[in-house]
């Protein structure tokens, strides 16, 4: 899943059939052939959220923990936990609301590490719309809200609405998973958007409307303050190639922090390994750099979860029905394999 795609996702077929890149560990023969890993993302095509793999390889963090990383997309949002489930791919690039409907559902997927620490999931409108806590009532009432009918939008809407005193059957919630949020935003098809700021904030920057996006970020209403994404593995395969996801983890940390000091460098590799992204090349390096603030938690540390985080979600994911009980939260992580 993805909250916002600014233009085209991919102007290659093949990209968006889920073909995939190739993270060698080397070209050379070496003593010790690299252990194969494939990784599955979230979306069917590449975005700068991808930049720390890119720099792994880039930058040899892949090659020196004796990886050959191979990256795939999935042919719609909604296929990652499957490809993980099947084994169809070792690592995936989940929501934690993917992975709390999945665990409801019985999948025996975990979390292996948090890839961003808080939420910046938000409403948005045009220019000149006052968006506040006080005025969501008048504001939102009878209006158009886009959803990619993602698990994140599903999670986070109702509590915008309940701040603002109004049920589903007084907006018009208009869902299309196909489309593109901002874009019908600004050709004035819905009202509002929902996305997160690092993508939302630099599709707008890239259309050259005049102005600043208004925005009401969702935990200024109640949404819970918790992390979007992580990376996941199956409980079998992290029984089984538990080494192989502290090796990936150890590599993908040193160049997140490597891709963190160098944030210009860093982008500017992900446009050179895609290419044919979709994405301009000021789009990815704003986003990328917006973000930076979400990579670390208050001690400054990369990767670390906590029973406080998915306790938070699995609450809120029942509150609003997504899921039917509330787990313990052992149940969807570990922080066994963090470097």
């Amino acid at each position: 899943m993805k909250l916002n795609r600014l233009g085209v996702l991919a102007t290659s077929a093949t990209l968006l059939c889920g073909s995939l890149l190739v993270f060698a560990a080397g070209s050379s023969a070496t003593a010790a052939s690299p252990t194969k890993i494939t990784f599955a993302y979230d979306f069917p095509g590449p975005d700068f959220e991808l930049t720390p793999l890119v720099v792994a390889q880039d930058q040899g963090f892949f090659k020196a923990a004796g990886l050959n990383v191979k990256v795939v997309f999935p042919p719609n949002t909604s296929t990652t936990v499957k490809m993980l489930s099947t084994g169809a791919a070792g690592i995936g690039f989940l929501t934690t609301t993917d992975m709390g409907v999945a665990v409801n559902a019985g999948v025996p997927v975990v979390s292996v590490a948090n890839y961003s620490m808080r939420n910046n999931w938000a409403l948005f409108a045009k220019p000149g719309t006052k968006l506040t806590p006080a005025t969501l009532k008048s504001e939102l009432k009878g209006k158009r809200i886009f959803s990619y009918g993602d698990t994140w939008t599903e999670a986070m809407l109702p509590f915008v609405l309940k701040r603002a005193g109004l049920n589903t059957s007084q907006v018009k919630i208009i869902t299309d998973p196909t489309g593109n949020d901002l874009t019908d935003l600004l050709a004035g098809r819905v009202d509002f958007s929902t996305s997160t700021t690092n993508y939302e904030i630099p599709g707008f920057q890239g259309s050259h409307q005049k102005g600043h996006l208004s925005q009401l970020l969702g935990t200024q209403v109640g949404a819970p303050n918790i992390p979007i994404w992580v990376y996941a593995v199956t409980k079998s395969y992290a029984n089984a190639h538990g080494a192989n996801v502290k090796a990936f983890l150890s590599a993908v940390k040193k160049a997140t922090a490597w891709a963190v000091k160098n944030p210009a460098r860093a982008a500017a590799e992900f446009t050179k390994a895609y290419p044919k992204s979709g994405y301009t090349a000021a789009y990815s390096q704003s986003g990328w750099k917006l973000t930076l603030p979400f990579l670390t938690n208050a001690s400054g540390q990369y990767f670390t979860q906590t029973s406080a985080q998915w306790s938070t979600l699995a609450h809120a994911l029942k509150s609003v029905n997504l899921i039917s009980s509330v787990p313990k939260p052992s149940t969807y992580y570990t922080n066994k394999f963090l470097p």
